[in-house]
């Protein structure tokens, strides 16, 4: 929305690892839940609670699909709240009880009545002692920690994830209790108990991978910083406990295929893959990228779930509060009275790997929905880069519960080859800011701490693994594992050979690799020979051969160690840039950037003219291209003779941006040298050069300071002269085309002011058309003079709404600029009401003291700072009969900059259809109270570069050397993090107060009525 812009309007998630999807507020705040409602009635009696069925009868409330079926194997009080779990080597379960959910001590409400359970979290021990697959025995292993989130086996013991910590535990005397107790790392914030790092899992490469949550935090080891505050994911090296951000920054759920791809979730994004690895991002440093992450999800994020469990009473009286009036009621729409409809809580995303069910299952995924008491499966395929995950089940659930206490936050592979799945069981799982608060001294949210079940999921004609005590094996036996269906043993078998570093393996695993008919045991000797440093360039020249596409694929990646002292390995790999398989070209346009500059360009120009050649390759490329991007430019620029287009010329624009980005300008003198001549086309020269000065620009340089470098030709210097005389004429020839014209005044945008800037002013007038003053702004506001601000504003007064929208945004980048609009608003040069809502609000709650100070004495006292007696001086308008007609144009005008509605509107916000089962009363706080509980994906944050430019929005994605900020209409602007001087955020929401002043209380009403018609997207 204009007014709602910046903010989301979705309401909240039902999940405990679920963030709340509402950017803004909850139901009800403390003030508007005190006022008497004439439908309140009796809380108490109305609150009833739902009581928890025991583990035996929980088991009948399930409905499953495809003759699947749930078997018990561990309930309280052997086990409660368990949220990860793993397997030790000899078929122990490990558990994390997140005893303490879903409060911090400093978190717990005044009401609250009884004595605060500090760090009451526990890492339990289980073990099945008879055989018969039930655990019979269980321990405390550990306990008296905060909120453990994960837990993965290394030598013995176990890591673990309890922010604000991650520690190691081990029993070393057999009493089943941890007696060393290490502190490894601490720094992770524990501000939303929704966002915390989260599922440890081993990976291919011998380190142990995790999710990072939304939280965030500096990441100390013996007081020193190793990790910078971000949302990220993380990789451990359990030996030498070396932490190394990679990419990710998603919530609960964090999983890997057998092939080594990582998949993530997140609310209702419940399918995330990692497309780019951020270890190949980090080595172009002047790369930006808009995210790493995909929704693979082929409905996208706004996927329906079918659940069969009934409405919480809380929920329903959310409603009844309202529909007391049967007159009322009547306009009620069914999915007010039942928070189901979309994906909301999705958590602990798995890929099935095991061996116990039938081939169709293998490579599933199974994501649990927490709200909605139920378990989604989905079938994956590969698409290029990525995934497509498709629903299995039509129009149900793999899984569903008549058990409003069934809350299925993860799931583990097990020794047997089936799906364990952890049931949380409580009987509310949600975040306490999501809950007015009189309803929420009804609720006991800590009910169900002491509950707990673990699942078997077994098939009728799946077949069950004998469990194998894999840490009582020699090491030839344990190289045999290799050669299991089952992930468990392969795993484990791969990280106790790991462990132990014993060379005797290395003749065992080079024969497995080379005799084994198994594809997957061929890989993992592959990484396990790579563990012990024992994988030789004979043995990879092999592997390039290989018949398995995905060994190619890996083998390339491990030959980057070898490839510059193999001449022999580095002409097998580059023999590779015609291999038919996408994926195998993709990794060596990845795996290049390790190669010498020459086999570099060779390599990656092959791969550019391949007929597998789209976006995510180009990437790839890029990554590969930080010493080489300027001749690189250049080759393709010659070789298609002034015809560049398609692939090539986005390849080219971001090859050069590149150039220019460099500090070192010798690539970006290149490319001058080549654009300069006579024989490249005008036409050519404004792309060329206007890519180049948009890579200046991110490390506060220009055209104009290159062309002052002393290492530059004086001949070039003179032809430039010339190119700038050309384009200023084709700017003043009003007869020549606007495209042309267009192009002129972009390319001058990258000089100084003082050889352009006149013309630049003279053309952003009324009579030229909205492309040329658009370019015009744009091209003023790339430079840095005192005089822009005042020509940006001349014609203020003749503008369309279009043209000051960009103006405003151009005078927002930088203080001076924000000091002279602020002045224009006090000399009424510009009204009040010439500026859209989100920009007042940007305004007056700028980081920055002085501004913010005086942005609220010029336009701060507009909006009541009172939301909440906004939010029920508003009431009246769900008493209002909407109109959808209007409702539409209500949306059109102030919603459509940053939601989305069929084809219409913009995605900075969800799509509006995955809002429809929300409440009017909680749409109507969200709308008018944004920050009443603002969570930090959503908050505003302003980012100010080295030269002093300022960009405000959303980070919409952060990568290892950009950040992407998300403003209204899907503007977005990238930014390398080398050019970063401060990243802040006052907690304020984007999505901006004051929307009483666009809209009226029936326009409310319309807007509501016209939410509640929308249908869910289409299928991709």
């Amino acid at each position: 929305m204009r007014s709602v812009s910046k903010r989301y309007l979705f309401c909240l998630a039902t999940g405990c690892f679920a963030i709340i999807l509402m950017a803004s507020g909850g139901y009800f705040s403390q003030a508007t839940a005190q006022k008497p409602l004439p439908d309140e009635g009796d809380l108490a009696k109305r609150l009833k609670r739902i009581p928890a069925t025991s583990p035996e009868d929980s088991l009948k409330g399930f409905k499953l699909q495809r003759g699947f079926q749930l078997e018990l194997v561990a309930s309280e009080p052997d086990v409660m709240d368990p949220v990860d779990a793993c397997f030790d080597e000899n078929g122990q379960m490990f558990v994390a009880e997140m005893r303490g959910y879903p409060y911090l001590p400093d978190q717990v409400p005044d009401y609250f009545d009884r004595p605060v359970r500090k760090k009451a979290g526990v890492i339990r021990l289980l073990k099945d002692t008879t055989g018969d697959g039930k655990m019979d025995q269980s321990f405390v292993f550990a306990d008296t920690i905060t909120w453990p989130t994960s837990v993965c086996c290394y030598d013995g013991g176990v890591y673990v994830i309890a922010p604000p910590n991650i520690y190691y535990f081990k029993d070393t005397d057999g009493d089943h209790k941890a007696d060393i107790r290490e502190t490894v790392f601490t720094g992770l914030k524990t501000n939303n108990v929704q966002g915390l790092a989260n599922n440890l899992k081993w990976s291919l490469d011998n380190h142990i991978y995790f999710a990072g949550g939304t939280n965030g935090g500096s990441i100390l080891k013996d007081g020193k910083e190793v990790i910078p505050s971000g949302r990220r994911d993380l990789k451990l090296n359990p030996k030498t406990r070396e932490l190394e951000p990679v990419s990710g920054g998603s919530q609960f759920g964090h999983s890997m295929d057998d092939w080594g791809n990582r998949f993530v979730c997140s609310n209702s994004n419940h399918i995330q893959h990692v497309v780019y690895p951020s270890h190949y991002l980090k080595r172009n440093e002047y790369l930006a990228v808009p995210g790493v992450l995909r929704t693979a999800a082929r409905k996208g994020a706004a996927a329906p779930v079918f659940r069969t469990s009934p409405p919480e009473p809380y929920r329903v009286v959310r409603t009844a509060r309202r529909a007391a009036d049967p007159n009322f009621r009547k306009r009620l729409s069914p999915t007010e009275l039942v928070a189901t409809g979309f994906f909301t809580s999705a958590t602990g995303v798995t890929i099935y790997r095991g061996s116990a069910y039938p081939q169709e299952y293998q490579g599933n995924a199974f994501i649990g929905d927490v709200g909605g008491n139920l378990i989604h499966r989905k079938t994956m395929d590969e698409n290029g880069a990525t995934y497509v995950a498709t629903r299995a089940d039509e129009q149900t659930e793999f899984i569903t519960s008549n058990d409003n206490w069934f809350r299925p936050v993860n799931f583990v592979n097990a020794p047997d080859g089936t799906l364990w799945v952890l049931d949380m069981y409580r009987e509310t799982i949600e975040h306490p800011f999501s809950i007015p608060e009189d309803i929420k001294r009804h609720l006991d949210l800590e009910s169900g701490h002491d509950r707990g079940r673990v699942y078997r999921l077994v098939h009728p004609q799946g077949t069950q693994f004998p469990v194998q005590k894999l840490g009582k094996m020699t090491v030839e036996q344990l190289v045999q594992q290799l050669e299991s269906p089952n992930v468990w043993n392969r795993e484990t078998a791969q990280r106790l050979i790991w462990e132990r570093q014993d060379q005797t393996a290395v003749p065992d695993l080079v024969r497995l690799f080379e005799d084994s008919q198994q594809p997957l045991a061929r890989l993992h000797a592959l990484w396990t020979l790579d563990g012990l440093n024992a994988l030789s360039a004979d043995l990879l020249l092999k592997a390039l051969k290989d018949p398995q596409a995905g060994i190619r694929e890996q083998a390339i990646r491990l030959s980057e160690k070898q490839a510059q002292d193999s001449p022999e390995l580095s002409k097998a790999v580059l023999a590779l840039t015609s291999d038919p398989e996408y994926r195998v070209q993709l990794q060596l346009a990845f795996s290049l950037g390790e190669f010498d500059n020459q086999a570099a360009i060779a390599g990656l120009t092959k791969l550019v003219d391949s007929p597998n050649y789209d976006g995510d390759m180009q990437v790839a490329v890029l990554t590969s291209s930080a010493q080489i991007a300027g001749p690189l430019a250049v080759n393709f620029l010659n070789a298609a003779e002034g015809t560049l287009s398609g692939s090539k010329r986005s390849l080219v624009i971001e090859l050069l941006r590149i150039s220019g980005a460099k500090k070192d300008t010798s690539d970006a003198l290149t490319v001058l040298e080549f654009v300069s001549d006579d024989a490249v086309s005008l036409a050519e020269k404004q792309l060329v050069l206007g890519a180049l000065g948009e890579g200046l620009g991110r490390r506060g340089a220009s055209l104009a300071t290159l062309l002052k470098d002393p290492k530059l030709d004086p001949v070039v210097k003179q032809r430039f002269d010339k190119t700038i005389a050309d384009a200023v004429e084709m700017v003043t020839e009003e007869d020549k085309p606007v495209a042309d014209r267009v192009a002129a005044i972009r390319l001058l945008g990258f000089f100084d002011f003082s050889v352009s800037g006149d013309v630049l002013a003279e053309v952003l007038n009324p009579r030229s058309s909205p492309k040329i003053q658009e370019a015009a702004v744009a091209s003023l506001s790339r430079m840095d003079h005192p005089d822009v601000s005042a020509a940006l504003l001349e014609n203020w007064s003749a503008f369309s709404p279009a043209v000051r929208a960009d103006v405003v945004d151009a005078l927002l980048g930088s203080s001076v600029r924000i000091d002279s609009l602020l002045k224009a608003i006090q000399d009424k040069k510009v009204k009040l009401n010439e500026l859209s809502r989100d920009k007042k609000d940007l305004l007056t709650n700028h980081p920055d003291k002085g501004i913010r100070k005086r942005a609220q004495k010029v336009v701060g006292g507009e909006v009541n700072s009172d939301r909440a007696k906004i939010v029920r001086s508003y009431e009246a308008a769900l008493e209002l009969k909407g109109d959808t007609v209007n409702g539409q144009k209500v949306y059109m005008k102030n919603c459509a900059a940053c939601h989305k509605v069929g084809d219409k509107g913009h995605n900075v916000g969800p799509n509006l259809a995955t809002t429809k089962n929300k409440s009017d009363n909680d749409l109507l706080i969200a709308i008018l109270d944004p920050s009443r509980e603002a969570q930090s994906n959503y908050n505003a944050y302003t980012v100010v570069t080295e030269q002093g430019k300022l960009y405000t929005g959303i980070i919409a994605a952060e990568t290892a050397t950009s950040y992407t900020i998300r403003r209204a209409e899907g503007k977005e602007d990238i930014i390398l993090r080398n050019n970063i001087d401060t990243l802040l955020s006052n907690g304020v929401s984007l999505m901006p107060n004051g929307l009483e002043k666009e809209i009226n209380p029936q326009q409310m009403a319309d807007l509501l009525v016209f939410i509640k018609t929308l249908e869910a997207p289409p299928e991709k």
